[in-house]
């Protein structure tokens, strides 16, 4: 299938690779825009967050609805429209952070979440116990079809605030969407989209302690939502026991 695109960005049901929305970013961004947008959003997310009190990636958030509001035409996405929402998503160590921060300053029961999430958390923790090279596994259709843990029973997300990147960047403009199919979400909009997950990477990278630190590759490790809760279940047990 070929990848259907229009003036706006390209459709995620044209997408048949994952290399073709990066062709087509590259195509449409200049590289010395990219990177310019990349270093500005760097520091803008870092000095945003020191104004307002606020961690750097809830500023870079911040940033990042401006840039769509600024940009593009009135996206169709509200709350109860949670056709994106049943698939995988994957977010890193800070993503997750600031997760746990709202979840926290919300009052939501991670244990519920968990319990309620137990067909798909199943399946991931078996995969993780098996043999097979992690590396390889196709995450995302480990978990297609089926709703993320964090959709509530409204469908409308309990950690829209701090939503990750994954979930950010896949936008529709043309009308409710009326599958699961993703057929009127689009990605490749903006350029901040372009550097979207570099610039998480990066101020990931900084917060850390230097001693720490490893040479900053541009990437930070990605694990789906379900990972993360697993993760959080067994410290939380492993704490218990002690």
């Amino acid at each position: 299938m070929a990848a259907q695109v229009d003036n706006i960005g390209m459709f995620i049901k044209g997408m048949t690779q994952p290399d073709e929305l990066i062709k087509y970013i590259q195509a449409r961004f200049p590289e010395e825009e990219i990177q310019q947008a990349y270093t500005q959003m760097v520091e803008a997310s870092k000095a945003l967050g020191r104004d307002e009190k606020i961690t750097p990636l809830r500023a870079f958030w911040k940033l990042l609805d401006r840039s769509y509001q600024k940009k593009t035409p009135p996206m169709q996405c509200g709350e109860g429209c949670a056709h994106c929402c049943h698939t995988g998503v994957t977010l890193t160590q800070m993503e997750w952070d600031g997760i746990l921060k709202l979840v926290e300053e919300k009052g939501i029961d991670l244990e519920e979440i968990i319990e309620r999430s137990q067909r798909t958390i199943k399946k991931v923790r078996e995969v993780l116990k098996s043999n097979r090279n992690i590396d390889q596994v196709d995450w995302h259709n480990l978990v297609i079809n089926q709703p993320c843990p964090f959709l509530g029973e409204d469908q409308a997300c309990m950690v829209y605030e701090d939503r990750p990147l994954d979930c950010r960047l896949v936008v529709a403009f043309r009308g409710i969407c009326d599958s699961k199919k993703l057929e009127h979400a689009q990605r490749g909009v903006v350029v901040e989209e372009a550097i979207g997950s570099t610039v998480v990477a990066k101020l990931q990278h900084d917060q850390t302690p230097k001693f720490k630190r490893r040479r900053f590759q541009g990437t930070q490790p990605l694990r789906l939502f379900q990972h993360w809760l697993i993760l959080w279940q067994d410290k939380k047990s492993s704490k218990n026991k002690k």
